[in-house]
């Protein structure tokens, strides 16, 4: 059995935020910011409709459910993380980052949320170079992917701010409608981190995450 312990002693800093795994309660603290609103219900930024269903009654046992099956299938081979962002000491968010065989093609993609509460604040940012300067500085990084769907205009300047180039568009239909998905990749050459990220625990999960 693989010991994941070390996953849960990584912590990212930044001027503002704290991102590491939360803990059961934790979880649904985050939860509960989801269930109080996202996005405007006639908008859908995610490429899989899981904000849809904040106000169905088993919405809780799902969002733990997820949280817990990241780490329950993780190996080096294939594994993803969702960090909970905490800002002034409230979770308010979540920065995802994941990847397959990180180390024959040391590639990561990466997804957020953040509640509504907190957006339009530079947070959004924030939490993306936190999980960058992980994947380029920490994991040794040679890519990292991501990606918008159209209309969504903030997370597009985010991804244009820190250095991303559009590869492609493609179609994915998270409402049973297609929708064009702008592919994004950042390579490691053009990563310049805007502000210090203080990592913390991470030499002995790197073999946790194939990056040994």
């Amino acid at each position: 059995m693989i010991d994941l312990a070390p996953l849960f002693d990584v912590r990212l800093r930044t001027p503002r935020l704290e991102l590491r795994i939360g803990t059961p309660d934790e979880v649904d603290e985050l939860g509960r910011v989801a269930m109080r609103g996202i996005h405007p219900p006639e908008e859908m930024p995610f490429g899989v409709a899981w904000s849809d269903r904040i106000t169905e009654p088993d919405f809780m046992d799902g969002f733990r459910a997820y949280h817990a099956g990241r780490i329950a299938v993780w190996s080096a081979d294939s594994w993803g993380i969702d960090f909970l962002v905490w800002e002034g000491g409230a979770p308010a968010g979540a920065m995802g980052i994941s990847a397959e065989d990180f180390a024959a093609n040391r590639t990561v993609t990466t997804g957020s949320w953040l509640g509504a509460a907190y957006q339009g604040r530079g947070i959004g940012t924030e939490m993306r170079v936190a999980v960058l300067d992980l994947a380029f500085r920490g994991l040794g990084a040679g890519a990292a992917i991501s990606g918008f769907l159209g209309g969504n205009a903030r997370s597009a300047r985010v991804s244009e701010k820190l250095g991303y180039v559009e590869t492609g568009v493609s179609e994915i239909s998270p409402r049973g409608i297609p929708v064009p998905h702008h592919d994004l990749r950042l390579e490691r050459k053009d990563w310049v981190s805007p502000f210090p990220v203080e990592i913390d625990g991470l030499e002995p999960a790197l073999p946790l995450f194939g990056a040994a």
